[in-house]
């Protein structure tokens, strides 16, 4: 990546590992203490409202430290190295055509997001970000139902990026490249139906038909592909999208955008009309 494509870069805050060892504290600290007082119920056989305890204060003083202090201790140790590693490890680029993020501790990910399958931004700011003024920035993109989070197994975005001190900044940086990528590119005008031929009318009409019928899209792409000596992999790089995303427009499963039909119309030199079988 050159400096000339790389539009925006940026790291996480590392009050985001402040705020995960909080919430990892309080978890922690209420299943270590009612695991200690069911031991201490169950060693002793002393019912719960029983106060006549025979348990000298010593007995008290050694569970509590090893089996409460000592194992909570640790944990927030070895919590606080896996937090700093993945604020350290934790950072995003928005370029001209895609945001790239790279995280992870154990495992490293790399996620790609073109924004021809952006469809939504939200910034969160839950009771724990407010503690620490932070906010978590969620893009969702088409074709996806989320990946499993990396804490607590909860189902995030494609597109997360927590710990931010200025979510708005990235937010108007991408709807900034989001505006110039949605641009219909030059010279389509004769690749595309003229106005009379009704070609937005057309797509949109389609499209929505078989959203709301639940149909698979019917494409002509893998036959104009084929006629002009085109990969799956070479039109997903001259198009700016992953491959998997040519992959399902050729199996009909994903709905494109009218600017990524556009693109796809320019690379296969065709009209839109001819990339859709419309019914």
């Amino acid at each position: 990546m050159t400096k000339e494509d790389l539009s925006h870069k940026g790291t996480i805050s590392t009050d985001y590992r402040k705020k995960a060892l909080l919430k990892t504290f309080i978890i922690l600290g209420f299943i270590i203490s009612s695991n200690l007082l069911w031991i201490i119920l169950m060693l002793y056989g002393i019912d719960i409202t029983d106060v006549n305890f025979s348990i000298s204060v010593e007995i008290y003083i050694w569970i509590i430290i090893f089996g409460g202090i000592i194992p909570l201790g640790s944990l927030l140790v070895l919590s606080s190295a896996f937090y700093s590693a993945y604020v350290r490890k934790f950072s995003y680029n928005i370029t001209g055509d895609k945001i790239i993020i790279n995280h992870g501790v154990l495992t490293r990910t790399r996620a790609t997001l073109p924004y021809s399958r952006i469809q939504n931004i939200t910034i969160v700011n839950g009771i724990f970000d407010r503690m620490f003024k932070t906010f978590t920035v969620k893009i969702e993109t088409a074709g996806s139902s989320g990946a499993a989070g990396g804490q607590g197994g909860k189902i995030r975005p494609e597109g997360y990026i927590p710990g931010l001190k200025d979510p708005y900044e990235i937010e108007n940086k991408i709807n900034e490249m989001l505006t110039k990528y949605s641009q219909i590119p030059s010279g389509l005008e004769d690749k595309i139906f003229k106005p009379e031929e009704l070609a937005f009318d057309n797509f949109i009409s389609y499209i929505l038909s078989k959203m709301r019928e639940g149909e698979k899209l019917k494409t002509s792409i893998k036959e104009l592909m084929e006629k002009n000596g085109l990969s799956k992999a070479k039109l997903a790089e001259q198009v700016g999208v992953p491959i998997e995303t040519i992959n399902y427009l050729i199996e009909g499963r994903y709905n494109p955008s009218l600017s990524l039909a556009y693109k796809i119309a320019k690379v296969l030199n065709c009209k839109i009309e001819d990339l859709f079988k419309l019914a």
